[in-house]
C-alpha cells in the first residue's frame, strides 16, 4: 500500500510540474536550479543480517537559481534518508544521507530513494543494493 501511495504521489508531482500558461510561459516549479549527483547508485557490498550502515550522496547545484529538496521519500521502512534544510546556493555542495538497517532483509536488497526538488530535473531517484547474509547459527526463511 505504501508503494502505490508512492507512486500516486509522484505521479500527481509529475503532472503538476510542467504546466505553461496562456501566453506559452513557464509556470511550474521548476527553477534555474540544476542537481548533479555525483553518483546516482550505491553498492553496500556483502553484510550480516542486523547492520546498519549509512552512505553520502553528495550533489552540487550546477545551475543559476538556489536549489531546494522539497521531498526524500524512502521505498522501505529499512531505510531512513535525511535532507538538507534551507536551500543550496548556486555552485554549492551538500549531501543526502541514506541509512539502511539490514534486519529481516537477509538476500539481495535493492532499495531506492525518491528525491523531489526544485530543480529542472525536479525528480531524480538515488538506488542503492546491498547483499545481507543471515547471521551464524540462524535459520532463512
Amino acid at each position: 500500500m505504501k508503494k502505490i501511495a508512492f507512486f500516486l504521489v509522484l505521479a500527481l508531482i509529475a503532472s503538476c510540474k510542467n504546466t505553461t500558461s496562456e501566453n506559452g510561459s513557464f509556470t511550474g516549479t521548476n527553477t534555474n536550479a540544476i542537481l548533479e549527483f555525483e553518483e546516482e547508485s550505491f553498492d553496500f557490498g556483502k553484510m550480516t543480517e542486523g547492520d546498519k550502515v549509512s552512505h553520502a550522496f553528495k550533489f552540487k547545484n550546477v545551475g543559476t537559481d538556489p536549489l531546494e529538496i522539497l521531498s526524500v521519500n524512502v521505498s522501505c521502512g529499512c531505510t531512513v534518508a535525511s535532507k538538507p534544510l534551507g536551500a543550496v546556493g548556486v555552485g554549492q555542495s551538500d549531501e543526502i544521507v541514506i541509512n539502511f538497517n539490514s534486519t529481516g532483509k537477509v538476500g539481495m536488497n535493492k532499495k531506492s530513494v525518491g528525491i523531489f526538488s526544485n530543480a529542472q530535473n525536479s525528480n531524480e531517484t538515488l538506488t542503492f543494493t546491498a547483499m545481507v547474509e543471515a547471521l551464524e547459527g540462524t535459520e532463512t526463511k
